[in-house]
């Protein structure tokens, strides 16, 4: 049960949820989310790193790029029930490339 309240707490938070929107169509850089969000950086590390501890992502490092994935499928199928949709990243940086 514990679990559960643990994923429900991370996905009530706008950002947080944006975030996983972001991660719906597969990996993404964390350069690449930061501007989709549209918050600063230290705000959107701070709720990768509270989805991550809550089990929603997984991340890797890659150089000096640190790679966000969803990694539960709770949270995938939260999304899908809410109808939420997936956010279009267009937004590339030169070193993920």
């Amino acid at each position: 049960m514990d679990a559960h309240i643990k994923l429900l707490k991370a996905l009530a938070d706008e950002t947080r949820m944006k975030i996983v929107q972001c991660l719906l169509d597969g990996e993404r850089c964390a350069c690449a989310i930061v501007p989709a969000i549209g918050k600063a950086q230290p705000t959107v590390s701070q709720h990768l790193k509270i989805l991550e501890e809550a089990g929603v992502l997984d991340s890797r490092r890659n150089g000096v790029n640190i790679w966000y994935k969803i990694r539960s499928d709770e949270a995938i199928q939260i999304m899908k029930i809410l109808n939420i949709q997936k956010i279009e990243i267009r937004i590339t940086c030169e070193e993920c490339t």
